[in-house]
């Protein structure tokens, strides 16, 4: 007889229900739009993430390197100066890059899951509407 074990995963609604163990990075260097974009990438899948721009000019963040940057990038929201985002999703990486020519700063939190990192290849990468 198959025994069936309960554990964590994507799928897993137990792992969202609870609350995230927290994460902060402040004082992230968002470089100009000529550059490579900031990858910031957390330990584990997150629950919920809020990013807030410190910096006087407008960023962008998307959830791809080439969804933020280079001639077909089109797949990212921007913040303006003081402007932050939070949403429920489940991603392990956060892409930012300053919108103009000069680099900003952010400040990325996170409620992290109890899920590993490695359930989620790519981060989305090449899905619609990720880049």
């Amino acid at each position: 007889m198959a025994t069936w074990q309960y554990k964590t995963g994507l799928h897993n609604v137990g792992s969202y229900q609870v609350s995230g163990k927290p994460w902060v990075e402040s004082g992230l260097v968002v470089p100009v739009e000529s550059g490579t974009p900031l990858q910031v990438s957390f330990p584990s899948v997150t629950k919920e993430v809020t990013v807030r721009n410190e910096s006087a000019g407008v960023i962008r963040v998307g959830f791809s390197a080439a969804g933020v940057s280079g001639s077909a990038a089109s797949n990212y929201f921007t913040l303006a100066s003081s402007g932050s985002f939070t949403s429920p999703i489940k991603v392990v990486d956060v892409y930012m890059i300053s919108d103009d020519s000069s680099a900003g700063t952010a400040t990325v939190v996170a409620a992290l899951t109890n899920i590993q990192s490695n359930f989620i290849v790519d981060n989305w990468s090449g899905s619609s509407g990720v880049g």
